[in-house]
């Protein structure tokens, strides 16, 4: 029952999510004095050097004067600020709010304005023809700042030439990490005494990814991989114990990853909020990572100190140093598996710069990207949501979306749940249809515990003939 609920909520979350993520509140169309557009104070921008959360928070305990949070912008310089930072603008009643200045920018700049017909419609116009009072577009609450048509036109508007290069870049860089995973499992297999050649794991692997696009997580993978391994080879306990190891290397991969690529993130840091948060948390990261390296090679240093953990985290503990202990005499295994999660975790960051490449995204260095990545993977192992879908969209416009536009960093995600989903994962299901064994199907908690039952019962029956 309980897992049945962390499902529900798992895609009721990432319905929310999307259903949310296009949707505006209190937005619109507000008034504005078209005469005194040209006005010094009439636009004003975020400024740069204005720190994020965690550096606001030191210069307040410090008592250090803050700068102000924006800086005045001349109509002209409008939309070249907008391709970096927010902008707001004056409006007739005197306050100031955020506007969408791509709904008024042009090539030639700021050119439009907005009319208010009689039956209430809004039609752009030419700023020189405006009327005295005219209208803008507010930046209502949303958690993309876009639209759907901006989306469209951005797909629409797309150049082969560029996009299909480096959509098969992402592509084969991604198998190579997947291949990197498969030889990672076998590895592990191979530690535990179990030998099994790779084309079958690879089968095996792409078979579970088939099953996973309709599971959240890697749910449908990780079942399958154990169901497969646990049939052939009748060891069910040293199958579980190399995927809950794999788990535990591929969080301290993905750790190691982010922190080799933290130092790049200045940039994207800067005056970013989000950002700067992730980067404030390196040395929690740090000290994670080392804990999990030491779990992994040292594991009967922490078996005393789990016995003050609660008692779900307790037996959760228990598992990773159980499955650790049987690496005890072969940490070269292990240190050899921790290379290919970290070669993994590289290709799959890799995958998204090229994903980058592919939407012609400017205004952003490769090595934002590549830490923007690291970041979302993450994101995507402890949200609670289907696969990782609309996480991982959120999280790059969080940290890309001032620089890359919204639209372009929502699309540089969400490209890679497709490859992720379709070219590397509906293959699967053809070689799950060319295998000879009929009886096939969508392995299901009940087919594991069957299995597992089965194998723990051979021995006793070749004991008692």
């Amino acid at each position: 029952m309980k897992r049945t609920l962390a499902l529900l909520l798992k895609f009721g979350v990432t319905l929310g999510i999307f259903a949310a993520i296009f949707l505006e509140f209190f937005g619109g169309y507000r008034a504005v004095d078209t005469a005194k557009l040209r006005a010094l104070d009439a636009f004003e921008t975020t400024n740069p050097a204005y720190p994020g959360i965690v550096s606001h928070v030191r210069a307040r305990l410090r008592g250090s004067a803050l700068p102000p949070a924006r800086i005045p912008v001349g109509i002209d310089e409008v939309c070249v600020a907008a391709a970096e930072r927010h902008v707001f603008v004056r409006l007739a009643d005197g306050t100031v709010q955020q506007f969408k200045p791509l709904r008024h920018c042009s090539d030639r700049g700021f050119t439009t304005l907005y009319a208010r017909a009689a039956d209430g419609s809004f039609a752009p116009v030419p700023i020189a023809d405006a009327p005295a009072q005219a209208y803008v577009r507010i930046q209502g609450y949303q958690l993309v700042p876009a639209e759907l048509s901006e989306l469209w036109s951005e797909v629409r508007n797309l150049r082969l030439s560029v996009f299909l290069p480096w959509f098969v870049a992402a592509v084969l860089v991604k198998l190579l990490g997947i291949f990197a995973n498969v030889w990672r499992w076998q590895i592990l297999l191979r530690g535990q005494g179990i030998e099994l050649g790779f084309g079958y794991l690879a089968n095996t692997y792409f078979i579970g990814r088939y099953f996973g696009i309709v599971t959240p997580s890697t749910m449908g993978l990780d079942a399958w991989r154990l169901y497969e391994t646990i049939r052939l080879t009748r060891r069910p306990v040293e199958c579980a114990t190399v995927l809950v190891v794999e788990r535990v290397l591929g969080m301290v991969g993905l750790f190691m990853v982010i922190l080799l690529f933290m130092p790049m993130a200045g940039r994207i840091t800067h005056g970013q909020s989000f950002g700067e948060l992730v980067a404030a948390m390196a040395p929690l990261i740090g000290a994670t990572t080392i804990f999990g390296l030491l779990i992994l090679l040292r594991p009967s240093w922490f078996r005393a100190l789990v016995r003050i953990f609660p008692a779900r985290l307790r037996r959760f503990a228990e598992n990773v140093i159980d499955a650790a202990t049987a690496y005890a005499d072969r940490r070269a295994y292990l240190l050899l598996a921790l290379g290919l999660a970290v070669f993994g975790q590289i290709t799959t960051t890799l995958m998204y710069f090229a994903n980058a490449m592919s939407l012609g995204t400017q205004n952003v260095h490769a090595s934002e990207v590549l830490f923007a990545s690291a970041v979302m993977t993450f994101g995507t192992f402890v949200a609670p949501s289907a696969s990782g879908e609309g996480v991982r969209e959120l999280v790059f416009v969080w940290l890309l979306g001032s620089k890359a536009g919204a639209v372009k960093a929502f699309l540089i995600g969400n490209l890679g749940f497709w490859i992720e989903k379709v070219p590397l994962s509906v293959p699967g299901g053809l070689i799950l249809l060319l295998r000879r064994d009929p009886s096939i199907h969508a392995v299901t908690r009940e087919d594991l515990e069957r299995v597992r039952r089965e194998a723990a019962a051979e021995p006793r029956t070749a004991s008692a003939g």
